[in-house]
């Protein structure tokens, strides 16, 4: 049924187009349309940003420690942002030469590229190298010796990046390849999405830059992982299948005193003080008897005197009975 616009409702709309506004369509009482970008979908939601920034803060504070003492001087790392774009618009931003890192991720089965400014790279070499780190203002592709020199530091950053994801799931990250050129690299369709995550690097007032790529499918299959409570969940199991564990390895850890009783005696006051060099001091222990072995100040083993090498030792022949250990209390 056609509904005749009144004069008002007429007037409105001129003064809408008028002062060069948009309307916006509504379905239905208190529906709104929201604008909704086919070209670069949102398949991350906000929670799940949120897991993920929680989890490569935690990358950059543990990144930033060990940098620090490897390069014997301060350094900051940063989270910037996480995005999502498409696999080509992220290779076509790249600048060339670039240094690239393939990752295999095992646990995902799928590939994540690792992207570091090469000229933080070779500030690394200079470093690691014995200088000071002074390096050219000029961008150049990395050598293979070069590359080898920060293969060490590299693995480093692939471990901690283990670390720091098994709160949510196993990457069982290992590098795969180095390349300076984004366009040999294709770890993705040109039209997938990747999420993201991007970094700096700051050492002496100088910032560098350093990014984490995931393709979406790769990510699909954990989503439901990537939320706040999931993680407290599985923090939760951890905590609780590491208590015995860690209960047991420090009680076996615990070191306490053993000592061997070769014999004892009771005498007077006076026939100790009467003590004379050479003299006699008749024990109650038989050589024929066992000898008590003390953990602590408790009986807890029979022995036998002998000698290893050069060293005096005790053979532990029974443990006392609990009824031999209350007769010695």
């Amino acid at each position: 049924m056609n509904k005749i616009l009144s004069q008002d409702e007429i007037d409105a709309l001129l003064t809408t187009v008028s002062k060069g506004g948009s309307t916006q369509s509504h379905t239905g009482e208190g529906r709104s349309v929201h604008l909704y970008d086919f070209k670069h979908p949102e398949r991350i939601s906000k929670e799940q940003i949120r897991t993920l920034r929680t989890v490569h803060d935690n990358f950059a504070r543990l990144f930033a420690t060990n940098l620090s003492a490897t390069l014997r001087t301060l350094v900051d790392v940063n989270l910037l942002s996480i995005d999502q774009v498409t696999y080509s618009e992220y290779t076509m931003s790249l600048s060339v030469p670039s240094a690239l890192y393939t990752l295999k991720l095992k646990a995902l089965e799928g590939k994540g590229i690792l992207e570091i400014s090469p000229q933080f790279l070779l500030y690394v070499v200079d470093r690691m190298l014995g200088g000071y780190g002074e390096t050219n203002s000029e961008t150049r592709e990395i050598t293979i010796i070069e590359q080898n020199v920060v293969s060490k530091m590299m693995q480093t950053v692939i471990a901690i990046l283990n670390d720091v994801w098994s709160q949510v799931h196993p990457l069982d990250a290992v590098m795969e390849g180095f390349e300076s050129d984004p366009q040999f690299i294709q770890i993705a369709r040109a039209s997938e999405s990747l999420a993201i995550l991007f970094f700096e690097l700051r050492v002496k007032g100088t910032v560098y830059t350093m990014n984490f790529g995931i393709p979406y499918f790769v990510l699909e299959p954990i989503l439901s992982k990537l939320s706040a409570q999931s993680i407290i969940a599985q923090a939760g199991r951890r905590d609780a299948q590491a208590a015995p564990t860690s209960v047991r390895e420090r009680v076996l850890a615990t070191k306490l005193p053993l000592k061997v009783l070769l014999a004892e005696t009771v005498m007077s006051v006076r026939d100790f003080i009467d003590l004379q060099p050479d003299d006699l001091v008749q024990l109650d222990h038989r050589t024929s008897q066992p000898l008590p072995i003390m953990v602590g100040e408790k009986l807890k083993f029979l022995g036998s005197g002998g000698q290893v090498g050069r060293h005096r030792a005790v053979r532990v022949i029974r443990p006392i009975s609990p009824e031999e250990e209350m007769i010695y209390e």
